[in-house]
């Protein structure tokens, strides 16, 4: 934000006093106005000012007396004080865009850019070429969205995406700043013009790693599974040469194939996945416990699941899903270590590893100890 301002005080050296433009009623007040915008590019910060707080007396309707008693205020660290000048500035010519764009300069300085968008919008109707682009279209989209006009929010954005002029990256940029800090009420709401708005980003960069990847985002938490699959069968294809990107969307496409109760096609995609990486742990952890939950080849799921406890000693996640497929295979005095390790490492914040671990006790003849941890089990699932 302070590159965009550029510095105030910088700014007002470049400011012609616009003689030109409106009739000054004395040569005096001219003349001493030029005299304090000498002395501020001389540092003279306090004098520039005592001198303009004079001409302000004298000549109260002044636009440029008060916009650079505004400079030197914000020079001075009074930033009420120079938003004060700087509107009154505004106010009495509304028409220059110098003053307006200090305006706006000071509201991101002051990190208010719901503010700054109201004036850049101003800006971007009058000079669209130097005042429309992704930074000023993000700070107006701040500003629409600060009174909740969701519509205005999304057609600047819509704009800001599909504007061939504006860098992939500063459009991802952007994206992620406006949609970011909503309430899960509000967020559910315009959940659908979120996805509106992915699509047409990803229509515009169709090769964009940032929007594909958001609109897979967005359609895991829609639930949108046929959206989740062609998204990440699309990054495969724009990264062919990222292994991690592979194994990470082979894992999400098996994931998403067993949520939709095809565990053919899920494990399917984990063999593919091990085929590039066999040590791979969160498709071997997820392969292995599916196989227990069908109580299939529990021999296999526990040489899967056995290579993640190695890797991972202290994952709980793994730790639950070895000892449960040990329990499972009617080995429960060797599972236990394993769930007394998990509880130490998170899998207190589980029902599901709590649970596993109450009936693991039971079938020791731990009763008491399996009725503690049922208990727990049973809290956390309300």
């Amino acid at each position: 934000m302070k590159k965009v301002l550029l510095s105030l005080v910088i700014i007002c050296c470049l400011i012609p006093l616009r003689a030109q433009e409106r009739q000054i009623d004395s040569s005096s007040v001219e003349n001493a106005l030029l005299d304090a915008v000498m002395s501020l590019e001389k540092g003279e910060r306090d004098k520039a000012y005592a001198t303009l707080d004079s001409l302000k007396t004298i000549s109260p309707d002044n636009d440029a007396v008060h916009y650079y008693m505004g400079i030197c205020r914000f020079s001075a660290g009074d930033f009420k004080g120079a938003s004060e000048h700087l509107k009154a500035a505004v106010e009495l010519d509304p028409d220059n865009n110098w003053y307006l764009e200090t305006l706006a300069n000071l509201y991101i300085y002051l990190g208010e850019p719901a503010q700054a968008g109201e004036l850049y919008r101003t800006l971007a109707e009058r000079n669209p070429d130097r005042f429309r682009n992704s930074y000023t279209l993000a700070l107006m989209a701040d500003a629409y969205r600060l009174k909740r006009d969701y519509d205005g929010f999304f057609n600047i954005l819509t704009e800001l995406v599909q504007d061939p002029d504006i860098d992939d990256e500063q459009k991802y940029q952007a994206l992620t700043g406006a949609l970011g800090g909503f309430d899960a009420r509000t967020f559910n709401s315009i959940l659908p013009k979120m996805d509106s708005l992915v699509l047409r980003y990803t229509q515009a960069e169709p090769s964009s790693i940032h929007a594909h990847s958001l609109r897979m985002e967005l359609a895991a938490t829609r639930g949108d599974n046929p959206t989740v699959i062609s998204e990440c069968r699309t990054l495969m294809a724009l990264q062919p040469d990222d292994k991690e990107q592979q194994l990470t969307c082979l894992s999400i496409i098996g994931d998403t194939w067993h949520s939709m109760g095809d565990s053919r096609k899920a494990y399917k995609c984990y063999d593919e996945a091990l085929k590039i990486d066999p040590e791979y742990c969160p498709v071997l952890n997820n392969y292995a416990y599916y196989l227990s939950e069908q109580k299939r080849k529990l021999r296999k799921a526990a040489r899967m699941s056995r290579i993640t406890v190695e890797k991972e000693p202290d994952n709980a996640t793994y730790l639950d899903t070895y000892g449960w497929i040990l329990f499972l295979r009617g080995k429960a005095k060797e599972a236990k270590p394993y769930f007394k390790h998990a509880m130490i490492y998170g899998g207190k914040e589980s029902a599901v590893i709590l649970m596993h671990y109450a009936i693991v006790l039971d079938k020791l003849g731990e009763k008491d100890l399996a009725a503690y941890y049922r208990n727990l089990a049973e809290n956390k699932k309300k």
